[in-house]
C-alpha cells in the first residue's frame, strides 16, 4: 500500500464523496497526526479557543495575513472548516460569506457565530461550483483547502469568476518543492493523518501554481512555514530569523495574493 498521497490524483467521479467522506471523519484542526489537539466540549467555547491557541501559535503567518485585508470589504472563505479564520476575518471588520463542503463543519462554525451574536453567513458547498454570481465578492480567501478539492484548476477558475473587478484572492496551497514534502517522501507518511491517505494533496511548484492563475492581472506567491508543531521541539526551538529565512526557501505554504 502507497503510504504518501499522489502529487497530482486524477479527477475521477467517485473522488467528491471520498473527499466529504475523510473531512466528515477528520474535523479539521481538532488533530494533529491523529492526537487531539482539545478535549474540550466539540463547539464550546473553550474549544475554538484551544484550536485557536494552537492554530495561530504554529501558523505564525495567517493572522498578519488576514490582517492585510481592508475591513468593511465583502469576503467568501471557501473551505471554512469549523470557522476558525472566519472568526478571525469577522473580527477584522469583514463582511463574511463562508463555504464548505460538509455538513459538520458548516454546524460548528455557525453555532459559534450564533452563540456568539457574530454575524456571517454560512453554506454549504462544493469549490468547483459556487453557487454566487459573478462578480459578488472584494476578496476571496482559501487558507489549505483548494490543494484537496477533486479539481483545483475548476476551482480557482471559479474563484475568479465571483471575484468582483479589482478583486484579490488570497490562497494557500501546499509547495512540492518544500522541506515537509521531502521528509513525507523519506518517510513515507501520509500528510494530514498518520494513518490514513487524504484522497487528495496535490502540491504544486511555484510556476504551476502561477499558471492556475493564469486569469488573474497579476500575481504574487512567497513562501512560508517551513514546519509547525508536529516537528515537535525543532519548531519549538528554532530561532525566529532562521525559521523565516528556511520559510523563504523552503516553506510548505505558498501564499498566494492574486489580483483581478
Amino acid at each position: 500500500m502507497k503510504r504518501i498521497e499522489e502529487v497530482s490524483p486524477k479527477v475521477t467521479p467517485e473522488l467528491y464523496s471520498k473527499i466529504y467522506e475523510f473531512w466528515s471523519n477528520n474535523v479539521n484542526s481538532e488533530k494533529i497526526y491523529g492526537s487531539l489537539v482539545t478535549n474540550s466540549e466539540r463547539g464550546s467555547e473553550q474549544y475554538f479557543q484551544e484550536l485557536e491557541s494552537q492554530r495561530y501559535r504554529s501558523h505564525r503567518h495567517l493572522l498578519p495575513w488576514i490582517h492585510s485585508m481592508k475591513p468593511g470589504k465583502t469576503v467568501l472563505e471557501i473551505g471554512c472548516g469549523i470557522g476558525l479564520d472566519s472568526y478571525q476575518l469577522v473580527k477584522h471588520g469583514m463582511k463574511l460569506t463562508a463555504i464548505d463542503l460538509t455538513n459538520i463543519a458548516i454546524e460548528i462554525a455557525s453555532s459559534r457565530f450564533k452563540a456568539s451574536n457574530i454575524e456571517g453567513n454560512f453554506f454549504i458547498g462544493d469549490a468547483t461550483s459556487l453557487q454566487f454570481d459573478d462578480n459578488s465578492f472584494d476578496y476571496v480567501y482559501s487558507f489549505g483547502v483548494l490543494h484537496h478539492v477533486q479539481d483545483t484548476e475548476k476551482a480557482i477558475i471559479e474563484v475568479y469568476r465571483v471575484l468582483k473587478q479589482g478583486g484579490i484572492a488570497k490562497v494557500m496551497l501546499y509547495n512540492l518543492h518544500s522541506l515537509n514534502e521531502l521528509i513525507h517522501r523519506l518517510t513515507l507518511t501520509p500528510f494530514e493523518d498518520k494513518n490514513e491517505l487524504c484522497p487528495v494533496v496535490r502540491r504544486f511548484s511555484k510556476k504551476e501554481a502561477s499558471r492556475l492563475f493564469y486569469k488573474f492581472n497579476r500575481i504574487d506567491i512567497k513562501k512560508d512555514f517551513v514546519y509547525g508543531e508536529g516537528y515537535g521541539r525543532l519548531f519549538k526551538y528554532t530561532p525566529l530569523w532562521l525559521y523565516k529565512k528556511l520559510s523563504s526557501i523552503a516553506g510548505w505554504h505558498l501564499m498566494i495574493t492574486a489580483y483581478k
